[in-house]
């Protein structure tokens, strides 16, 4: 399979075109600039580019497939060229549906603890020794994308859309059959200038759960209850609140059957992360006592 990635130089290009190299695919690349991150991810797999630009002659119909990044115009050359071509294009969460087709998809949305919702969920399945893949953008990973023979794959997602050339919000293309929303922090911008526009797209999100899918989300903020406690009958619905807690000598506690677990952090919002965690890894077949065996180490780390 040979992939050309226009944009190779944003942060989930760089790595998901690190990780088909690694499985064996022919992979290229073009950017007109590169963060550090992305350069050295990049470098390890020998896919910097000669030099930066972009070049009509890299697009030839040798190409399986070209993969198009968030932040390349609609009237980018290469996009042009393949489009002229007739080559399959593919925004990245459209890419990475193609990929996963065969797997349980499953999506976290939200703003604020999306983040830490993903980084648990990815500690303790790490912790069980589970098989799992993964898509998500966060700092303290060594990278964004993991790719495997794995039956799940876990989708940090948003609203936002996917490609110059894909209007469709990047969470739609994933398909999950699994989704969680934590919560809603809605700013201002010219894709979504008003609150109704931005609650449309995740209101999308919930509705295009399949039937006989999950749909888990917090029930203490009432916009995204609202969606939730709304959602189709064919769905199953999973509400969830704030993990119990109690503060001790100015350090927050976890309350839990095996005791109070320190938390790191001071701030109760997490709380819910916490809770909307555990009741995804519960729909993964993680019990209660693997969850806080698993928290209990990732809080000393």
């Amino acid at each position: 399979m040979k992939t050309h990635f226009i944009g190779i130089g944003e942060c989930i290009m760089s790595d998901l075109a690190a990780a088909l190299y690694q499985q064996g695919h022919q992979v290229t690349g073009s950017d007109v600039s590169f963060t550090k991150p992305s350069l050295y991810t990049l470098e390890s797999a020998a896919l910097v580019p000669k030099q930066p630009g972009w070049f009509v002659q890299k697009i030839t119909q040798s190409l399986d497939k070209v993969v198009v990044g968030k932040q390349v115009s609609s009237d980018n050359l290469e996009l042009k060229a393949a489009q002229q071509l007739g080559l399959p294009i593919y925004s990245y969460p459209e890419y990475i549906y193609d990929y996963a087709q065969d797997k349980q998809r499953i999506v976290i949305i939200g703003s604020k603890e999306t983040t830490l919702i993903c980084g648990l969920v990815l500690y303790v399945l790490t912790f069980l020794h589970k098989a799992f893949d993964y898509v998500v953008d966060a700092s303290d990973l060594k990278t964004s994308v993991r790719l495997s023979d794995a039956p799940i794959i876990i989708l940090k997602g948003n609203v936002e859309p996917s490609s110059s050339i894909d209007s469709q919000p990047q969470s739609l293309q994933y398909r999950h059959h699994m989704a969680l929303i934590s919560d809603i922090s809605w700013e201002h911008s010219s894709t979504y200038p008003t609150l109704d526009a931005y609650l449309e797209q995740v209101t999308r999100l919930a509705d295009a759960s399949p039937k006989g899918g999950t749909l888990i989300y917090n029930e203490e903020n009432d916009l995204v209850e609202a969606m939730g406690s709304q959602a189709r009958t064919d769905v199953k619905r999973v509400p969830y609140q704030v993990h119990t807690h109690q503060y001790k000598d100015d350090q927050l506690y976890l309350i839990t059957p095996k005791g109070p677990i320190p938390f790191r952090e001071k701030h109760t919002a997490s709380m819910c992360a916490i809770a909307g965690a555990q009741q995804l890894l519960r729909n993964l077949a993680v019990s209660d006592h693997q969850f806080y065996e698993a928290l209990a180490t990732f809080f000393v780390n």
